[in-house]
């Protein structure tokens, strides 16, 4: 068997070894041919990029020279040509050009350097191009200037858009080769440059020789481009290209490319023995490699039958061994061997231990699988247990709107249970119609159906139950999308209405209505005005009333009994007016009324009713009074607006006639009120009055003054009607907060007296009573002479009075004693004026005798 093996594995060396030198001498021929090309490849390449090279270098000198013809020195007729020398001369040694010149349209030029060398250029191809409006380089020419090799930079020269010359630099032609020279590739590698006639103008081995007629000509290299004959014309088509030609029995590779904007053309070359040499090497060796594979062929022969065909064998029936029972032994001779066997060997036995692994890790998924499967189970009646446990009421329908799922909320709501409603339409399980129209409503399942979005029901829906009730609901419904996003079904989430309804009517309410009065507020008055401001509704009445002496009810009696006469007025109104009347309150003590459909006349009834109506009205004897304007829109050319301030003008005209008499009755109101409701206040006020018309006697004053200074005694108080009694009547002394409320009373006081014209001559005296005459009293801390004197001398009165009653917070003072304390307070409490009269008039300190 092992013989046959062998005899079978050196008839397959001999037929390889055939087999490969056959394909080695094809190989060797392909890659001849594909190092030739890739060689012309890598020539034409690297002459383009030397083109690309010298291209930028002289694109970047033509930018150069077309900046300096712009330069304002040349065009300025007021510069001189020694100054133009200077320049230039200047720029020629900073930049490295020979010399400028400038050529006027002519070509008679001038070099711009000390020798002023001039000559005509107008002949010249660069000129010619120069004057057509672009810089230019020209080839390489022979000064006729100085008989040197230069290339030469020329650009138009304008003056105020007119040209007017061509300035040019000369460069020393020698640079191309300098160029040239650098180039190294490989040992017999070399580059030069040919022009459009087919004349080498750069080499890095040619000596160029010049002819009197400034053209390039008899240039002396190793091989001249006129012996390359066809090549020679494909390079002066200015064409990328490659060739090949023989020179001296030696063949040689050459790419050439044209340098873009000038004359010249880059060449490449390198000789083919030198390209190929590695062909030759390669040859060599292959055919060494052959005759070496064929001896160590037939050594292999005796060896891979016992090193490599048997343990193939071996592992391939272990192989077979695994697939029936997973399991795999191979000798260790075969896993310690260092070889590609012993390599193989281990590396299967590694795989398939892996593979063991693998199918270990894929039963143990399975049984994850399984394990999943019962969590989804358990997780799934935690889902219908999470559902039956919602506020909301959960309905779940099929593609055909039949319910498949419902909790008890929905049951509850709906008076269905989930086994009667399983399978139904969902119409029939959820009838609901419009709570006004009491239209059936359109199926929301229907129109999630149809547009595949989350959809709400309308406003004002009811729900009928199945026990007839109704219910108020919002709902919203969601389809359910499968994997692709097709809809196999909807939820529909929904609530018991009834109560966020209620409370989103009771904002609405205080939306539109006045906390305090209950009737419209200005708010809804704007959106009615609007509404009724159509020709349906016309005529349109507009009245408005005003309360009289609200503010001083307020200071008087306090906020809450203000707020009590707006809520009568408001009232007052509403129930005088009729049913479709618009009532509102507009302002702190203005109200309105919208009459739709009422003459000027009818609107003038209707407000005599509310008149009668206010003089009926009775509130703790508080008088009640309103002033009020109306008007009337009878065409629709008419401005609301203007009715609306024709009625306020004429409410506010009656309001000056009303207010003051209403204000003088509702102080005599106060003053009453507050004699009634504190005897003691009454008492006090009165001898405070007697004894301050005492002391303005003792002073002299006339009888008009003594009226005034009676009156001030009498109601110096008045402003205690705001105060607490229980403060006044307080046993004992007060606390802090208690007095600076106590304190409060004559800024009240002012500001009731100060509202009638007939009292306000007063306000002044009542606001001032408890200053001090060393501005230490309140509520100003005036002092001196700056207290007026009505006032000085109701301070001296109330102290008298206030020391020789019976107060319930300390003893009665004698009469002396109080007169002695007046004396002694004199210059810091009191005016000692006031005090010296009374000690003149009073020497026995009597000062009231009847007191």
């Amino acid at each position: 068997m092992k013989s046959f093996k062998s005899t079978v594995v050196l008839i397959f060396t001999a037929v390889i070894l055939a087999m490969l030198m056959g394909l080695g001498g094809l190989f060797i021929s392909q890659i001849t041919k594909d190092i030739t090309q890739d060689t012309h490849e890598v020539l034409r390449d690297m002459a383009q990029k030397e083109a690309q090279y010298i291209y930028s270098k002289v694109n970047a000198r033509l930018a150069y020279i077309d900046a300096l013809a712009q330069n304002s020195l040349l065009s300025d007729e007021n510069v001189t040509l020694e100054e133009k020398i200077a320049f230039f001369e200047a720029e020629a040694a900073r930049t490295g050009y020979l010399a400028f010149a400038f050529a006027d349209l002519n070509g008679d030029s001038t070099v711009f350097n000390s020798k002023r060398e001039t000559t005509n250029i107008g002949h010249r191809d660069y000129f010619q191009a120069a004057l057509q409006g672009r810089p230019e380089v020209s080839d390489l020419v022979i000064s006729n200037v100085t008989g040197e090799l230069v290339m030469l930079y020329a650009a138009p020269v304008y003056r105020e858009d007119e040209l007017i010359g061509v300035l040019y630099g000369r460069r020393d032609g020698h640079a191309l080769s300098e160029i040239i020279s650098d180039v190294n590739y490989k040992k017999t590698g070399y580059a030069y440059m040919v022009n459009n006639q087919g004349v080498t103008v750069a080499h890095k081995n040619t000596d160029l020789v010049l002819a009197q007629d400034n053209d390039i000509e008899n240039m002396k290299t190793n091989e001249s481009l006129h012996e390359l004959g066809e090549l020679t014309k494909e390079m002066i088509t200015r064409t990328v290209g490659s060739g090949t030609y023989t020179y001296n029995g030696v063949k040689k590779i050459v790419g050439y490319a044209p340098i873009a904007d000038t004359p010249w053309i880059v060449v490449y070359g390198l000789e083919e023995a030198e390209a190929l040499a590695g062909i030759r090497t390669l040859s060599k060796m292959l055919w060494i490699f052959v005759l070496v594979a064929g001896v160590i062929g037939v050594v292999i022969a005796y060896i891979v039958s016992a090193r490599i065909s048997d343990p193939l064998i071996k592992i391939s029936k272990e192989m077979e061994n695994y697939r029936k029972n997973r399991s795999i032994a191979l000798p260790p001779k075969y896993l310690n061997r260092n070889d590609e066997i012993g390599i193989l060997s281990k590396g299967i036995t590694l795989m398939l231990d892996h593979i063991s692994s693998y199918i270990a890790k894929l039963e143990e998924k399975n049984q994850e699988l399984t394990d999943a499967k019962e969590i989804i189970t358990s997780e799934r009646v935690l889902l219908e247990t999470t559902l039956h446990s919602l506020g909301d009421g959960v309905i779940s329908v099929d593609k055909d709107g039949n319910i498949k799922i419902m909790n008890e909320v929905a049951e509850n709501l709906t008076g269905w249970t989930s086994k009667e409603a399983y399978g139904l339409p969902f119409e029939v399980v959820f009838n609901i119609v419009h709570e006004v129209t009491r239209e059936k409503c359109p199926s929301p399942i229907q129109r999630t159906f149809e547009n595949g979005e989350i959809n709400e029901l309308d406003e004002c829906t009811v729900l009928i139950s199945k026990t007839g009730e109704e219910i108020s609901v919002e709902d919203s419904v969601a389809p359910i999308l499968d994997n692709e996003g097709n809809i196999t079904g909807a939820v529909i989430v929904f609530r018991d209405y009834t109560d966020k309804k209620q409370k989103q009517e009771e904002i609405l309410y205080l939306s539109r209505h006045d906390q305090l009065t209950g009737i419209y507020n200005r708010h809804f008055f704007e959106e009615e005005v609007k509404r009724l401001d159509t020709e349906p509704y016309l005529p349109l009445s507009l009245a408005m009333f005003d309360i009289n002496g609200l503010k001083l009810t307020n200071d008087a009696f306090g906020h809450r009994v203000g707020d009590e006469l707006l809520q009568i007025v408001a009232q007052t109104i509403k129930n005088t007016c009729r049913e479709g009347d618009v009532v509102s309150r507009i302002g702190g003590d203005e109200f309105i009324v919208l009459l739709p459909r009422t003459s000027y006349r009818e609107a003038e009834a209707i407000i005599k009713r509310v008149y009668l109506e206010f003089e009926q009205a009775v509130f703790n004897n508080i008088v009640i009074s309103v002033s009020v304007g109306w008007g009337t829109k009878n065409s629709l050319e008419q401005n609301i607006m203007e009715i609306y301030a024709k009625a306020e003008e004429s409410m506010y005209r009656k309001k000056l006639i009303e207010s003051q008499s209403m204000r003088n009755k509702t102080i005599q109101v106060i003053l009453n009120t507050l004699k009634e409701t504190n005897q003691r206040e009454r008492i006090h006020s009165e001898k405070v009055s007697k004894i301050s018309k005492k002391i303005g006697e003792a002073l002299n004053l006339d009888y008009d003054l003594l009226q005034e200074i009676e009156m001030a005694g009498l109601l110096h108080d008045i402003g205690k009607i705001a105060i607490d009694n229980n403060l006044l009547d307080k046993c004992g002394g007060l606390t802090n907060d208690e007095y600076e409320e106590v304190k409060r009373h004559p800024e009240i006081g002012y500001h009731i007296l100060k509202s009638a014209d007939a009292y306000s001559s007063i306000s002044d005296y009542v606001l001032a009573h408890h200053e001090r005459w060393d501005g230490t009293g309140y509520p100003r801390g005036i002092k001196g002479n700056e207290i007026p004197l009505v006032a000085r001398i109701i301070t001296v009165a109330d102290a008298y009075e206030a020391m020789t009653a019976e107060r319930t917070y300390r003893k009665v003072v004698s009469k002396e004693e109080a007169f002695e304390e007046l004396k002694r307070c004199a210059g810091t409490q009191f005016d000692p004026e006031i005090i010296q009269a009374l000690c003149e008039a009073f020497p026995d300190g009597h000062l009231f005798p009847e007191h």
